[in-house]
């Protein structure tokens, strides 16, 4: 998947469908939410009880459906960062073909839960994110 450096496989189960048949429009941002577990895990190296991030907005474009049986492709990128968010793109397409089924952007926070506020991105986890997306952009 061009341009997403960070790629996570996903097989559209039954219990994903609606009544008409496709993904349910929820079931489609699990798959995002999973590939960027997967992300903060695989860029950072921590599990989850060291996650610092929280979900502050999400914009997403359904593109087509996805029906049952179909592979998928997750990817994740990272568009930018500022002092204590990050930005990340998201591209959701069948295996393969390279149809497009979604495509979002999503803002997180670096948080502290313990102190129920925002806190700066340290240096290190901004150079493990530059390291894993090198066209990153900072501001």
């Amino acid at each position: 998947m061009e341009g997403y450096p960070f790629v996570v496989p996903v097989e559209v189960r039954f219990r994903d469908l609606d009544a008409l048949g496709h993904v349910n429009n929820v079931v489609t941002l699990t798959y995002m939410e999973s590939a960027r577990i997967a992300w903060w895990i695989h860029v950072t190296g921590r599990d989850l009880r060291e996650m610092s991030m929280i979900l502050a907005r999400t914009e997403i474009d359904y593109r087509s459906p996805a029906t049952y049986g179909e592979r998928l492709l997750v990817g994740v990128r990272c568009a930018s960062m500022r002092r204590s968010s990050f930005v990340l793109e998201f591209r959701v397409e069948e295996q393969g073909t390279g149809r497009v089924v979604a495509e979002a952007r999503k803002v997180l926070v670096h948080y502290d839960y313990a102190a129920g506020r925002s806190m700066p991105i340290p240096d290190d986890l901004r150079a493990r994110v530059r390291a894993q997306d090198p066209s990153v952009q900072e501001g």
